[in-house]
Formats: structure tokens, C-alpha cells, sequence
């Protein structure tokens, strides 16, 4: 039998009764429509944490030297580990801010220019700060989006050229730039200041609480934060164990891990809507052997081999697996879309969207087609096997 010939007879075969096909391969659509919602979600989350919360900088490494570190001891690491690019001190303090109907807490971060480039943050308007805001203490700030919210009340508001109050002798700073990124990121709700004007104006304190290092294409970032460690312990006279310094690649890869758990745990729950959609194709498969069995027992006189009557069985099973496969995408991909409206009504400060892989597709073919031939296999070979004579005996 042609593979022309075996299309059609597998095409008047299921739409001989339409309404049981559509029936039998509910099973396998929900299962793979499961699947697939929560695999696109997943994805979707992941890619807007990537994007959002900069995980994309996969060179960067966080320092948290169990010290207090000045701009000499920035230039010694740099000198120390040359595989540093770039380095930035960054300090910290919380401070209050007047909003429309109270005041707020909100952290307050002095950080060195090369800051932003290295987390890889993205301005939607303004400027970064310059080396001569830095060396004049400007009072300038940039600001998460969510500021815009607390203290404009709209998180679009066009506020670059506004004044704020910062600090505890309220000292007005102009806003000079916002930052991008949904509530998910941390600089959604952080107030942004030159270092030097935070140590001098506001804390009096000349030294960094963390560094933020960029290292050079190519490097291992696991490798240079090992020598970190050593580096800054040998310098402070520190035990290893008060120095931490992790990546964004160890992000990376444990949000990764996290990701491909909750998959795994998802997959297998929707697996049992597959293999309960498995035996209703066999159940289908094995009443149509009987409902076809004079009909088989006419193809066999008539000179078909016991392979094309194994093959138009089989091809039948695999055909409605794959309906309710491609079915199970449109479907699956529909329902993700409608559960991230939902978040984004639920978390209106957050939006992603749902992202279908190509290798989620594959997966879902091959998942397909193996449950045609698993659960379709037994019923061709017993339609295969009846006696062409007592076939077409049967009433």
C-alpha cells in the first residue's frame, strides 16, 4: 500500500465518525495542552527574570568582602585579578521620602558610574551620572520605575527634571534618568546616587559594602570569583569563610535547575492525562478492529499483506494522537497566554509574556507518535492476525 493510498484510507477511517475521534483524542489535547501552558509559562517567567532582574550579565560577580572597602583597596583587586574589566563600589542607605499621601522608606544606593553597565541596566529616559557629578557631589538621582508610582502615581510619569528629598537633613535631588524593569527587578523601587555624593553628603562614610565586577569575555567566571576569595583574604588578612562572591552565572544555573524541576513535576502530572488519553485510542483502536473485522477479512482475500493491515491500523492511532497533539499546542499556547492576562491583572506591575520553544514542539511530536504506536501497536497486530475466512464470516 502506497503511502498516498494509506493517508487516505486513514483520513475516511476517523472522519467515518467524527464525533468519536474528537471524543478519543480529548485525552492526549488535554495532556499535551497542559504541558505545553505550563512549559510556555515557565519559559515566559524565566526570560522576563533574565531580562528584568539582568541575569543576563552573566560575567558579573557580587563581592561582599566582610569588610569595609575604599577606592585604594578597588584598585588593588583590579590589580590582583586582572580579569577584571571593570569594578564598582556600591554603598547603601534607607532613607525617607515624602510621597502624595505619606512618607516612605525606600533603599538609597551610592554607586560608581560603571555600575549600570555592568549589571546591564537600560535607561527609558534620561542620562547616567558623569565623572564630574561624581567629583562635584551632585545631588542628582536615577530612579526605578516603581518610584515613579510612590511618588508621582503613575509608573509612566515623565519625571526626570523633579525634585525629591533624600536623606535625614532632606537635602532636594533632581531626578536625572529612569530605569527600566517590572516590579520583579530590584532597582524597581531603588533610588540611585553617585557614591561619592552618598559618602560625603549623606553618610559620611567613605567606604563601599559591596563591589560589583565585570570580567573580561571569555573568562571563568567560577575560576575568578576562587581567586577573589584568595585575593581579598590574603589583602584583609581575612578567613576565606567572611568573604562571599557569587556570579550571576550561579544564578543562572540554579534558576535553570529551579526551572527544569517544576517542568519535570508538571510534565509528569500532565503524563497521566496522556496515558489515560493512550488507552482510550487503544480502547477505539480495538473497537474498530471489531466494528472493521468483514471488511479486513475483504482486504486480505483480496490480496493485502498482514504488514499494510499492521500499517493502517497503526497509521489510523498515530493520526489521532497527532490531531490531539496539534490541537493540544494551539490550545496549550492559548491557555498560557490567558493565565499570564490573569498574573498581569493580579501583578500589575509585572508582565511577560509566555514563550513556546521550538524544542517543546519537537517533544510534543515525538510524544505523539510513540503513544500511536504504544497503545495503537496491539490493536493493528490483532486486526493483522484475524482469519481472512472467518472474517468474512463474521455478522
Amino acid at each position: 500500500m502506497g503511502i498516498r493510498d494509506l493517508l487516505h484510507e486513514t483520513w475516511i477511517s476517523l472522519t467515518a465518525n467524527k464525533g468519536r475521534s474528537i471524543l478519543t483524542i480529548l485525552g492526549i489535547v488535554i495532556g499535551i495542552s497542559s504541558v505545553i501552558a505550563m512549559t510556555s509559562l515557565i519559559a515566559g517567567i524565566r526570560n522576563m527574570l533574565v531580562g528584568e532582574l539582568g541575569f543576563s550579565q552573566a560575567r558579573m560577580l557580587m563581592i561582599y568582602p566582610g569588610t569595609t572597602m575604599m577606592e585604594d583597596d578597588l584598585e588593588a583587586l583590579m590589580a590582583g585579578v586582572p580579569e577584571y574589566e571593570k569594578v564598582a563600589g556600591v554603598c547603601y542607605y534607607w532613607t525617607e521620602v515624602a510621597t502624595q499621601t505619606e512618607s516612605k522608606g525606600f533603599t538609597m544606593m551610592g554607586v560608581t558610574n560603571d555600575y549600570f553597565d555592568i549589571y546591564g541596566m537600560q535607561l527609558i529616559g534620561g542620562r547616567y551620572f558623569t565623572d564630574e557629578d561624581s567629583r562635584r557631589l551632585e545631588r542628582v538621582a536615577i530612579i526605578g520605575r516603581g518610584i515613579n508610582m510612590e511618588l508621582f502615581g503613575d509608573i509612566e510619569a515623565n519625571s526626570i527634571g523633579s525634585s525629591i528629598r533624600l536623606g535625614e537633613t532632606q537635602e532636594s535631588y533632581t531626578i536625572i534618568g529612569i530605569i527600566s524593569g517590572d516590579a520583579i527587578s530590584n532597582q524597581y523601587t531603588t533610588i540611585f546616587i553617585p557614591a561619592t555624593t552618598l559618602q560625603k553628603r549623606v553618610s559620611g562614610w567613605p567606604g563601599y559594602d559591596s563591589i560589583y565586577g565585570l570580567v573580561y569575555e571569555g573568562s571563568d567566571v567560577y575560576s575568578v570569583r576562587d581567586k577573589t576569595v584568595s585575593f581579598l583574604a590574603n589583602y584583609f588578612n581575612l578567613e576565606e569563610d567572611w568573604i562571599y562572591v557569587t556570579s550571576m552565572q550561579e544564578i543562572i544555573d540554579s534558576l535553570n535547575v529551579m526551572m527544569a524541576g517544576f517542568t519535570a513535576i508538571l510534565t509528569a502530572i500532565a503524563s497521566i492525562s496522556l496515558f489515560v488519553g493512550g488507552i482510550g485510542i487503544m480502547n477505539m483502536m480495538l473497537t474498530s478492529v471489531s466494528e472493521r473485522t468483514r471488511e479486513i477479512g475483504l482486504r486480505r482475500s483480496l490480496g493485502a499483506r498482514t504488514s499494510d493491515i499492521t500499517q493502517q491500523f497503526l497509521a489510523e492511532s498515530i493520526a489521532l494522537c497527532l490531531a490531539g497533539g496539534f490541537f493540544g499546542l494551539v490550545f496549550g499556547y492559548l491557555g498560557a497566554l490567558a493565565l499570564a492576562s490573569v498574573i498581569s491583572v493580579i501583578m500589575p506591575d509585572t508582565a511577560f509574556t509566555p514563550a513556546i520553544g521550538i524544542s517543546s514542539v519537537v517533544i510534543a511530536v515525538i510524544v505523539c507518535v510513540s503513544i500511536g504506536l504504544a497503545f495503537g501497536y496491539y490493536p493493528a497486530r490483532r486486526a493483522a492476525k484475524l482469519d481472512p475466512v472467518d472474517s468474512l464470516r463474521y455478522q
